[in-house]
């Protein structure tokens, strides 16, 4: 299975270059808070599979599994989308 990985993100960027899933997000907004998105891609071209809107002042725990227990597999790579500048989005991943 392996171990897990971390990949912390203020501005969009690649989480994993190649197929994996993702395990867990911490999602923290600062002062006005603000949209998110997980793609299926390397890059911002590829399908959301995942996107939520951080609340102001916030930070929230997902919990998606291992990947023998679910967990959000991407076959292409695991792209993070953040559009704004208030969002920091950290992601356990294999």
């Amino acid at each position: 299975m392996g171990q897990v990985s971390t990949a912390i993100l203020s501005s969009d960027g690649q989480i994993k270059a190649t197929s994996g899933t993702l395990v867990w997000l911490v999602v923290s907004a600062a002062g006005t808070g603000g949209a998110w998105q997980i793609n299926n891609s390397t890059d911002d071209s590829g399908t959301d599979v995942m996107s939520g809107v951080a609340p102001a002042n916030s930070m929230t725990h997902i919990y998606l599994g291992m990947p023998d227990k679910g967990g959000l597999y991407c076959k292409s790579g695991i792209y993070c989308d953040i559009p704004g500048t208030n969002v920091t989005v950290s992601a356990g991943y294999v």
